[in-house]
């Protein structure tokens, strides 16, 4: 009988060692080792980077996250300033990411695109609810509120209607807003030129939620974060909770010489157009499909239609017009310069910016809850650097 249970434990025992054989190592998430997929982000440090955004922590008192991959491949990912008066930021801290957002409606728009329910050359007016459709719009297209071309007049910093909260539109807000734009004469032919227009992107999350019948925020949760796997993001409407581990707004108060809660009043949001809440993990499995993996999302002809310069930008960022990338025109939801794909997003509290490198395959992404640094100003020293090291 011992002999017996001796020769069960022995199987027993070879069976397991052979099963974890078979299985193979778990995926490393160090630096310098390439993943099948993208992997979760943890902290990993570069000292090239890390001291350029400790000097920035000195220079511009950011605070957030940042995060540099190349290849597939992790580099630096670090928290660096609080979260809250009560702790640190972290990796998985969740940030509002603002005007990022838009590539995530085009996204949306194209979705709908491939499966012939909308035409990106018919006039608006053929897809908004009727409420909407404004006998001035009548020649923009899908195509010109996905490349800001439309000559739609933006919506205004202040109305007396505005009922805003950290920076996010409640209530009536919304309707005032289209209501108003409605009854304006456009400021250009559309197609004719480029002008930055947010309510533009506020009109494509109704046309998403009108030809799907599904309200925007659950069709970007079922159609793209699902599918994707960006299990922490989800879109800011009315009622929004705070996450635990989601990040408050801050400013830099010269004052007091500390960081405050950011009070200042600027452009409110809506979900289509800013109301994305993300973490690095997230974004960087979103942003690998402008890498030339295969889309769970998006076929290579939408792809390419988002990535591809649609309209023109004059004029130059003097901050910026000697750094490589310096966006030249606007695609679908992004600014397109050189070999780079980039936007940058600005509410109360947040500001965030990233670069693509689809040729190199670089990823670079910041995001910060203080609006006093300059997120795009912090990526494009980090793409500098990673420029310089790669040369």
């Amino acid at each position: 009988m011992r002999e017996f249970e001796k020769l069960n434990s022995t199987l027993i025992i070879c069976l397991v060692l052979l099963f974890a054989a078979c299985s193979g190592p778990e995926e490393e998430d160090v630096a310098g080792t390439p993943t099948q997929e993208v992997p979760l982000i943890r902290e990993l440090v570069d000292s090239r980077f890390d001291e350029y955004l400790q000097e920035m922590m000195t220079e511009e008192h950011f605070t957030g996250v940042a995060l540099v991959m190349k290849s597939g491949m992790l580099i630096h990912a670090k928290a660096y300033g609080n979260a809250s008066d009560e702790k640190e930021n972290t990796v998985e801290t969740i940030f509002h990411v603002a005007s990022v957002t838009k590539q995530f409606t085009a996204a949306a728009v194209l979705q709908l695109a491939e499966k012939d329910i909308i035409n990106l050359d018919v006039s608006v007016n053929e897809y908004l609810p009727r409420k909407y459709q404004s006998s001035k719009w009548e020649t923009v297209s899908i195509h010109h509120l996905l490349s800001h071309s439309s000559g739609i007049t933006d919506y205004a910093l202040t109305r007396d209607y505005y009922d805003v909260v950290d920076g996010f539109c409640l209530g009536d807000t919304v309707d005032g807003m289209i209501k108003e734009a409605m009854t304006k004469e456009l400021e250009f032919e559309p197609g004719s030129r480029y002008s930055y227009s947010n309510i533009g992107f506020t009109l494509l999350g109704f046309v998403v939620e009108n030809q799907s019948s599904t309200p925007y925020h659950e069709y970007l949760a079922t159609n793209i974060f699902e599918p994707m796997g960006m299990t922490s993001s989800k879109v800011h409407i009315i009622g929004h909770v705070p996450d635990a581990d989601e990040a408050k707004g801050y400013r830099w108060n010269e004052e007091i010489g500390a960081h405050a809660p950011d009070e200042v009043v600027t452009l409110p949001v809506t979900a289509p157009d800013g109301g994305l809440v993300t973490t690095l993990s997230d974004f960087a499995k979103w942003s690998d499909i402008y890498m030339g993996s295969e889309s769970e999302v998006l076929n290579a002809e939408s792809l390419a239609a988002m990535t591809t310069p649609a309209v023109p930008i004059h004029g130059t960022d003097s901050d910026f017009e000697d750094a490589r990338g310096v966006p030249q025109s606007y695609g679908y939801g992004l600014f397109i310069g050189d070999d780079l794909v980039s936007h940058e997003g600005y509410i109360v509290g947040y500001r965030s910016h990233f670069i693509v490198d689809r040729e190199k395959r670089m990823l670079i992404v910041v995001f910060s809850n203080n609006t006093t640094n300059d997120p795009k100003r912090i990526s494009t020293g980090i793409l500098s650097i990673l420029d310089s090291s790669s040369s």
